[in-house]
């Protein structure tokens, strides 16, 4: 559920917040763009990994573009956030090695279907959904809900739904310092895992957002579509606007 750690417990929408296998996107369909383009770099070798380009269809569809240095397409993503910004319901395909990610967001449950690589048999999955789940890019609609009071340093807990586990992983969010080459005047705000346990296993995701128009700039974490090998690399994502 969410809660705030100073600041009394926010009132959602009903049918908000889920956030998914990977945090690394960014937009609504409320967001005024042509096109947005993310480079994914290494946070260990610092080599471009990927990028993502992102579109907004005529019929209002999220649409992500997955490609390789060399500008090979690898991937596809398809968001619907009609009935939910925080919680939007998705496709995901890799082609590097199979994947397939499919999350059905209802009023009552979420439905994960998961097919980890080519030579994998599919998994489902029902979530019951509960206020404090988010999904995939609808952790950005979050950040922009409660903007005021994460900037007031409110520090709110919420559910990320990880479909590679068909459940879900607790995070606090909060106010935090921005890493010294990002934009100056940036607002910044870190995901920290609830579990010492996943704490272990992952590191905290930082997030760099232009202070003015509240879009994101910079995403530091773990990537939300996997290598060839099936593993998700540690990435910082700086994102340009068209």
């Amino acid at each position: 559920m969410i809660k705030q750690a100073i600041i009394r417990k926010p009132s959602l929408p009903l049918l908000i917040t889920l956030l998914l296998g990977g945090f690394s996107q960014l937009a609504s369909a409320q967001e005024s763009f042509q096109k947005v383009v993310g480079s994914a770099y290494s946070v260990k070798s610092g080599a471009l990994l990927y990028r993502e380009t992102h579109t907004l269809s005529a019929n209002g569809t999220h649409n992500v573009e997955y490609s390789e240095p060399d500008g090979l397409v690898f991937g596809h993503k398809v968001l619907d956030d009609s009935l939910s910004k925080i919680a939007p319901s998705f496709t995901q395909t890799n082609m590097r090695n199979g994947e397939e990610i499919k999350v059905d967001s209802g009023a009552k449950t979420i439905v994960v279907d998961y097919k980890k690589d080519r030579s994998s048999e599919r998994k489902e999955a029902d979530i019951s959904y509960e206020p404090g789940m988010v999904v995939d890019a609808g952790f950005n609609a979050f950040v922009r809900e409660y903007w005021q009071s994460l900037e007031n340093d409110t520090k709110m807990k919420i559910q990320f739904v990880v479909p590679s586990r068909q459940s879900t992983v607790g995070f606090t969010v909060s106010r935090s310092l921005c890493k010294p080459d990002t934009q100056k005047g940036a607002e910044c705000f870190v995901l920290t895992p609830n579990s010492w346990l996943v704490k272990m296993l992952v590191d905290p995701i930082l997030l760099a957002y232009d202070s003015d128009s509240k879009r994101l700039l910079r995403f530091t974490g773990r990537a939300n579509i996997a290598d060839k090998n099936g593993d998700y690399q540690a990435v910082d994502i700086q994102y340009r606007y068209y």
